[in-house]
């Protein structure tokens, strides 16, 4: 079927604000939650001022595939509530640079395809948005359409209620200017979530008939890691333009693609690692990959954002 006949009638150009984010009146959190997201992922934010994150997983119209999955360290109580598990040969340094001198062994993993997450902190809708680096869909396609249906379309969804979102980067071509067509911005592959200061925060997992959720008390140290992260494909590849590009037309906008590009962009060696993942999977706890692989170049996997309003 035609992808044009998923897409809704909602104009993006009506749903989307037309300025990097607004600055917000929140302070920074104190809190010691941190839900890192990484990768390829869509930050919608809706009316109430809550956002909805959406994975794009696999997809018939190229060769991409983004695996989603969760992380945590292993034997943690987040980790425990939500039936992580371990996957041999995996090297986090391989998918966040954040992470390079770890021991593969002190993390866990869950699959995240079908599932979805429901994150709410303190007692407000809002989420006070601090992240100005999400690719805006807005410039980058302005005026087009956005499918109404993304939460069936996408692969995982991820609501987050309360809490702070603020820039980060786990790849070092983040933060520098990217082109789509004749609008530059600066982007980032990674967006940290805090939890309001002071309160609890509430993580829920859902898929079909499961649900499994974990309780962080106010104060209380907590990680989680969301990743989106490109399956490796054969070849090198072109550091300084971004096929990922094309999914998010794919999954998201009714537009004809914009590939983005970026001359200083490098690239970076990675670790072997696998996959903690096979790919496709209809279950919700996955398949274990196993075979090992080394993708001669990490991928910058980008973030980007449907914002309303204005400053």
């Amino acid at each position: 079927m035609n992808r044009r006949q998923f897409v809704s009638r909602v104009s993006l150009g009506a749903a989307a604000c037309t300025t990097i984010a607004r600055p917000s009146l929140a302070a920074t959190p104190s809190g010691q939650l941190n839900v890192r997201f990484v990768g390829m992922m869509t930050f919608m934010e809706r009316a109430d001022r809550s956002f909805l994150v959406a994975t794009p997983g696999q997809h018939a119209f190229h060769h991409l595939t983004h695996t989603p999955f969760l992380m945590a360290r292993k034997g943690s109580a987040i980790a425990k509530a939500l039936g992580m598990s371990a996957a041999p040969g995996v090297i986090p340094a391989a998918f966040d640079t954040r992470l390079i001198g770890t021991r593969a062994e002190e993390f866990v993993y869950r699959n995240l395809d079908n599932t979805a997450l429901d994150i709410v902190s303190g007692a407000s809708e809002s989420v006070a948005n601090e992240a100005t680096e999400m690719a805006l869909m807005s410039r980058i396609a302005p005026g087009k359409r956005v499918r109404g249906n993304v939460e069936k379309w996408v692969s995982a969804t991820v609501s987050l209620r309360g809490g702070q979102i603020t820039n980060s980067s786990g790849h070092p071509d983040a933060g520098k200017v990217w082109a789509f067509g004749s609008y530059k911005q600066k982007l980032t592959d990674a967006v940290d979530f805090h939890n309001t200061s002071g309160a609890a925060t509430t993580i829920r997992l859902t898929s079909a008939v499961e649900a499994q959720s974990f309780t962080a008390l106010a104060g209380e140290a907590t990680d989680l890691w969301v990743f989106s992260a490109a399956q490796p494909g054969e070849g090198v590849g072109e550091p300084t333009m971004l096929e990922h590009s094309e999914v998010l037309f794919d999954y998201l906008v009714d537009a004809t693609p914009v590939v983005a590009t970026c001359p200083e962009a490098t690239g970076r060696m990675v670790p072997p690692t696998t996959f903690p993942f096979a790919k496709p999977t209809s279950a919700s706890n996955g398949i274990v990959a196993s075979e090992a692989t080394m993708p001669p170049y990490s991928e910058f996997c980008f973030i980007a954002s449907i914002l309303f309003g204005t400053s």
